[in-house]
């Protein structure tokens, strides 16, 4: 599964606005064209209650943006699956 950077101050229940451009980066700063039924986890840094670095992460599938979002200028936004968003300490890396 691709691994994207998402802003999730753009989480809207159970949809997460990926990007306003035709690609988001992946955890190496490369683009990866996003497109209509691409499977995706979307992570930001985070950290705990402590202040360790972990990382927000959500997984679903891309889908174009609703009307409704956009109007902000969103192109693209994640349908999150059924395991919600999660704090994890290491990106997945399949």
């Amino acid at each position: 599964m691709t691994c994207v950077w998402a802003d999730f101050n753009g989480l809207f229940g159970d949809i997460l606005c990926l990007s306003h451009k035709d690609f988001s980066l992946d955890p190496n700063n490369a683009q990866v064209t996003l497109q209509d039924g691409m499977a995706v986890t979307a992570y930001m840094e985070d950290a705990d209650e402590h202040n360790n670095p972990e990382f927000l992460v959500a997984s679903g599938i891309v889908r174009p943006s609703p009307r409704s979002l956009q109007c902000y200028g969103s192109r693209w936004v994640l349908e999150i699956d059924d395991k919600g968003v999660r704090h994890v300490r290491d990106l997945p890396t399949d």
